[in-house]
């Protein structure tokens, strides 16, 4: 195979990718196949297959893009930043991921999980990888944090991994069911509490 097939290979599959995604995050990751994906792509399963060689294999492969959307939402407006800013704009993005509409269905990660956290199996075990690294990713910044003093020791990190993941959560909830603007405005509000909170811990420490 050329170099310009590989190419031109590789841009068939980040398009179909980009499909299956949004599918995915309305339908559910357990709905999607083959099948599914070449009549919503208008492509025969014979090529497809060409791409992915099995249902799961389709499966992890639209985890690995959702991840990759959910990095460059999230994490990159972060890239560059350290201690309390890092934290802090990684909350806020976060915030507006969990109640826009990055997915057509919401927050890809909160219904795939919930579709294979009790399926034990590959799909299973790369939703944990991303959930690892998403929790790691909150926690580093926290003791990042605390390293540069802009943080209070006391400060536990697992809490704050908690409460951001679980506002996550209820915001993909209720910008899903209710009112998308006020619910961005109430977590915003509780985000901004709740850092305040870590802020003054760091304060009467000093």
């Amino acid at each position: 195979m050329t170099h310009q097939n590989r190419t031109r290979g590789a841009e068939t599959q980040i398009r179909i990718l980009e499909r299956a995604v949004q599918i995915a995050s309305v339908e559910g990751l357990d709905a999607m196949s083959l099948a599914t994906l070449a009549s919503a792509t208008n492509m025969s399963k014979s090529g497809l297959f060409a791409h992915f060689r099995s249902k799961e294999a389709l499966q992890i492969a639209i985890v690995d893009e959702a991840e990759r959307m959910f990095r460059d939402a999230v994490l990159a407006p972060a890239d560059g930043m350290t201690g309390f800013a890092r934290l802090s704009t990684i909350i806020d993005q976060y915030i507006t991921y969990a109640g826009g509409t990055l997915f057509q269905g919401g927050c890809f990660f909160a219904g795939a999980i919930h579709e294979f956290d009790g399926r034990p199996g590959a799909v299973r075990a790369r939703l944990q990888q991303f959930l690892t690294m998403w929790n790691g990713e909150i926690r580093a910044a926290v003791v990042a944090g605390q390293m540069s003093g802009e943080v209070g020791d006391d400060v536990d990190p697992d809490q704050v991994v908690f409460w951001t993941t679980g506002m996550g959560l209820s915001i993909n909830w209720n910008a899903q069911m209710g009112d998308r603007a006020k619910t961005l405005e109430i977590a915003r509000t509780a985000a901004e509490t709740f850092l305040n909170v870590v802020r003054r811990q760091y304060r009467a420490a000093a």
